[in-house]
């Protein structure tokens, strides 16, 4: 399969976004993300200067999400609970004239508490191992890699659930583990949410990792955000990027490394956050044709630049989170913009000549919620 459609879109855009940074030319794509439908994007971060320009606004838009969610628990399940409590008590009642139609409407009113209840605070607490096998040119023996994204840090994911997915990880015995951008939440002071990270440590004792930055790190949370820098909260890269490196992980901003795994060289590069304005390909251009080359990012649109110029066989990414709400027949239901096609959300592609891998990640952003999509860590045979 060729580039999609929105490639000619986006490629036609790129040499501005080189030149006049991504605030300017976003402005022309119209970016509906999922953030921005709900209104966080449109958080404004304070005009005065501090360390830290967080607020606390976007932990009140969390806590507004989750009222949202317990208002609409109780407009489900109240209504069902008053027509059956009039059925059963009152003889004279239109419910008890009219079971069938009262049952029916019991029926789906519970079944619409039953999914907010599971996709708000079940399934976000799922971690499924997604085992999939990628055939490479140029590689000589089978290797495995471990590959996890958003891990999002911050008022929904704590240090558990970093220590539940370390732990996971260890299990799979992968030969390198990559995390691809999202690290933190950027919702809370820093220095807490950088404490949720220590579990990672346990990975560089025993496995080569590597990590890259999202747009989180960069105080962008999609909407208006992506669109102009007034929006956007504290840049906390160069923290992240400092508490992630004291654990051992390789944090490629731009940069290019060569592993030696079961004795063959791959090149790994590691590009920096798409919406940030920040990704430069120069040093892609040293990877060896005859070796390998991984290509870790956090925004899988970056797969629609034109990469012909360059040895690539596989791009890893993120940050779509699958959609967080996936429904049958229609599939992501948070859209993070309008470039990415809706199919490059999870999974394996053909992206011109390399392939493109997407994972749903492992945490949330905006609301808590996750539907027939649960957190996965992504666990590559590549041979």
């Amino acid at each position: 399969m060729g580039l999609p459609s929105e490639a000619r879109r986006w490629q036609g855009f790129r040499g501005a976004y080189d030149s006049i940074q991504i605030h300017r030319t976003l402005c022309t794509w119209h970016i509906t993300d999922f953030g921005n439908r709900f209104g966080f994007g449109r958080i404004k971060a304070p005009n005065y200067k501090l360390k830290y320009k967080h607020s606390y606004t976007l932990d009140t838009m969390q806590r507004f999400f989750d009222l949202l969610i317990t208002i609409g628990i109780i407009i489900t399940a109240l209504p069902a609970v008053i027509l059956l409590y009039h059925q059963k008590k009152d003889s004279k009642s239109w419910e008890y004239g009219h079971k069938k139609i009262t049952a029916t409407i019991s029926v789906l009113l519970f079944l619409g508490t039953a999914i907010l209840v599971y996709g708000s605070f079940i399934e976000p607490h799922f971690l499924i191992t997604n085992q999939v096998s990628i055939n490479l040119e140029n590689l000589d023996q089978k290797i495995t890699i471990v590959l996890v994204a958003d891990l999002q840090v911050g008022p929904y994911r704590h240090i558990d659930s970093i220590n539940r997915i370390v732990n996971r990880i260890l299990s799979l015995k992968p030969d390198m583990v990559l995390i691809a951008g999202d690290n933190v939440d950027n919702s809370l002071p820093i220095e807490k949410e950088l404490l949720n990270l220590n579990p990672l440590k346990k990975l560089t004792e025993q496995i080569p990792t590597f990590a890259v930055h999202g747009n989180h790190e960069y105080g962008i949370g999609g909407g208006k955000s992506v669109i102009d820098s007034k929006y956007r909260i504290a840049n906390v890269s160069k923290e992240t990027k400092e508490k992630m490196e004291s654990f051992g992980i390789h944090y490629l901003v731009n940069e290019l490394e060569t592993i030696s795994v079961r004795g063959q060289d791959i090149d790994i590069f590691g590009g920096d956050s798409v919406w940030a304005g920040n990704l430069d390909w120069q040093m892609l251009k040293n990877a060896s044709s005859t070796t390998p080359t991984i290509v870790l990012i956090h925004n899988p649109v970056a797969a629609l630049d034109n990469l012909s110029e360059y040895p690539l066989d596989l791009m890893l990414a993120g940050h779509t989170h699958g959609g967080q709400i996936r429904l049958p027949f229609i599939g992501p239901v948070g859209r993070v913009d309008e470039i990415i096609p809706a199919e490059w959300y999870q999974g394996l592609h053909d992206a011109n000549n390399f392939k493109l891998f997407v994972t749903s990640g492992t945490g949330e952003s905006g609301t808590r919620a996750r539907l027939f999509n649960p957190p996965e860590v992504v666990l590559l045979t590549i041979f």
